[in-house]
């Protein structure tokens, strides 16, 4: 996406990147003067299990209307009932009162729907429908929604503050036009970079479970079958090591759930330890494992650092050859956490994984040459999945900074 748009002077009442061929200032005018905000019908229906969906507000977020998640669905009378004041169409919004309050979802095709209790229909009349609809997603707008909601997410705007909400628009037809056609450009990169991501993640998941369950295998480099996979107790693979021999001055780490082992001070965990519990820390090596207090939950980590931990962890070091990558997939497998789950008894009461109730745990052990083959696979398969998700997370602080910088 290149952006035809220039910066211009810092000019009262002027967007700070515009397209060059715009030029004025713009307008404040009144929400209701240039868009229709049309209410639901206050009645709740009688649901059936199959029929027409009804938006409400836990089920509206940015981007296209999701008429296929809602499960309250109404028959066709109804919907001629609750609907007959309105008709949607392309380009319209349906905007959250309640719940997510001040987010709307727009309509790219015209489908039958039925508004929620606390939402409102909004269609543009003397506006460009998709302006109207990222106009509303700038910080001023939400911010000027959250004040005359209260601010709470529990909350409620009124009708009334709604239909008069101030905000500054181009006088240009043209200009909106052109600000919203650049804007679902982007969106729509934000939407399909976000599917991809999540087939991706999908794709792992289920070829982890061909691939742990040995529905597919590889062959080795002679394109000849790797040996059976063994049994092995987890005892016979990891000892329980507790190394606290150093000075204190290795970097604290952090066990995390969703992040693996990182450096304390890289999380936003306020946690002080003194000199004297310091040195009660454990070593932890790179190609180590930790069962954490909350392993039952997420599996066990890996740690590709040297630091030092809480003596509260559990380090395991493998005492054979084996490839740490291939365990650190394995240790996060579904199935092996429910069997690490089932080990521990008493976890409601603080109780942590202890090693003996992991070393008495059955581990599949491939060879060698099988478990690197089965992590450099699922390696590659991360490394798309981490690239797609920095394409993302730029994709959409692109976005962030054009909301910034082409509305007043």
């Amino acid at each position: 996406m290149e952006a035809t748009a220039e910066i211009t002077a810092a000019v009262k009442n002027v967007p700070a990147l515009r397209f060059p061929e715009f030029e004025g200032e713009w307008e404040k005018k009144v929400f209701n003067n240039i868009v229709k905000v049309i209410d639901c019908k206050h009645r709740t229906p009688p649901y059936v299990d199959e029929g027409i969906p009804v938006v409400s507000p836990g089920s509206i977020n940015w981007g296209e209307i999701d008429l296929i998640s809602p499960k309250k669905r109404v028959t066709e009378d109804e919907y001629q009932s609750l609907m007959d004041h309105c008709s949607p169409d392309i380009g319209d919004m349906v905007f959250s009162r309640n719940q997510s309050i001040g987010i709307a979802s727009i309509l790219y095709k015209k489908e039958k729907f039925v508004l929620g209790q606390d939402t409102v229909l909004i269609q543009a009349k003397k506006a460009d429908p998709f302006f109207v609809y990222f106009r509303l997603q700038t910080h001023p707008i939400q911010s000027l929604i959250s004040r005359l909601s209260g601010g709470s997410t529990f909350s409620r705007i009124n009708l009334k503050d709604v239909r008069e909400l101030k905000m500054f628009v181009s006088n240009s037809m043209a200009e909106q036009h052109k600000i919203g056609s650049f804007l679902t450009a982007v969106e729509n990169k934000i939407q399909q970079l976000s599917q991809k991501k999540e087939l991706l993640e999908k794709y792992k998941k289920g070829v982890m479970q061909q691939l742990f369950s040995q529905q597919i295998r590889f062959k080795d480099e002679n394109g000849n079958d790797f040996p059976e996979w063994k049994i092995k107790k987890a005892k016979d693979v990891f000892i329980n090591h507790s190394n606290k021999k150093h000075n204190g001055d290795l970097p604290i780490l952090a066990i995390t759930q969703d992040k693996g082992t990182v450096l304390r001070d890289s999380i936003d965990i306020d946690i002080k330890s003194s000199e004297a519990s310091i040195k009660s820390y454990k070593i932890i090596e790179a190609g180590d494992f930790i069962i954490s207090l909350r392993s039952f939950q997420g599996g066990i980590e890996y740690s590709d650092i040297t630091g030092i931990c809480s003596p509260a962890y559990t380090i395991l070091k493998a005492t054979i050859d084996i490839d740490t990558t291939f365990f650190k997939y394995y240790f996060k497998k579904e199935s092996f956490i429910k069997q690490l789950s089932n080990t521990v008894v008493g976890i409601r009461d603080g109780k942590q994984i202890s090693y003996d109730a992991f070393s008495g745990m059955k581990l599949l052990f491939p060879s060698v040459a099988e478990q690197a083959k089965i992590a450099n696979f699922l390696t590659s398969i991360d490394n798309k999945i981490n690239y797609t998700s920095k394409q993302l997370e730029q994709a959409q602080q692109f976005k962030k900074g054009l909301l910034q910088q082409m509305f007043v």
